[in-house]
């Protein structure tokens, strides 16, 4: 199954959803031709050449594009920060708005990513984290984890932090969420605009 996402410059309309209805039926009315689509365009295809012949107009109209993905796309949340760094709106008819960059990510990626995963998909995460830095995750970094939580509190403190001896290298920092059966979780290192993603997708589907 498969998706779309729309980009034109920012502030081009007021009405998104309308916008995509006319361009989903070539229909650029309201639109002049922009050098930022262009490389915007042209960024995409450096930056993932898989995407050739999922970008559309096909030729190089400089007004829109419209992007086909699959679901599940690892980079899916780079997509948003690639187009704020063009200066150009991104809208996701499947949830009707534009699409918000998360704020800690930039066009180089981010230093520091938060989020909050359910106790029991902990592991997966981590593990999933690791694969993308090329580190060996293993029985010995769950034990480093056994009881390691049981003192921690997102709010009050302290944090445990782990190292990932990956490239980059990254710092996991874990403690519980009070209330709930979540472990609150914080990524640092020095990450690029596509491990930003990945690891913030990760966030979100744990």
């Amino acid at each position: 199954m498969s998706f779309d996402l729309y980009f034109w410059p920012a502030g081009a309309t007021k009405r998104p959803q309308q916008l995509a209805d006319r361009l989903a039926e070539e229909n650029t009315r309201g639109l002049v031709p922009d050098a930022r689509v262009l490389a915007f365009r042209a960024e995409l295809l450096r930056r993932w050449p898989e995407l050739d012949g999922r970008i559309e107009p096909e030729h190089e109209e400089a007004r829109y594009v419209v992007l086909t993905l699959a679901f599940g796309w690892p980079a899916i949340s780079a997509l948003p920060v690639l187009a704020r760094a063009h200066q150009l709106d991104c809208y996701d008819p499947q949830v009707g708005r534009l699409a918000v960059a998360p704020a800690a990510v930039g066009l180089e990626g981010a230093s520091t990513l938060e989020g909050r995963v359910l106790a029991h998909h902990l592991v997966r995460a981590l593990r999933q984290i690791s694969a993308y830095i090329g580190y060996r995750y293993d029985d010995l970094d769950e034990e480093a984890l056994t009881g390691a939580l049981d003192d921690t509190d997102d709010e009050a403190g302290p944090w445990f932090d782990y190292p990932l001896a990956g490239t980059p290298a990254l710092t996991i920092f874990l403690a519980r969420s009070q209330g709930g059966s979540a472990v609150s979780i914080r990524v640092e290192g020095l990450m690029n605009l596509v491990l930003s993603a990945r690891i913030d997708t990760v966030l979100d589907v744990y």
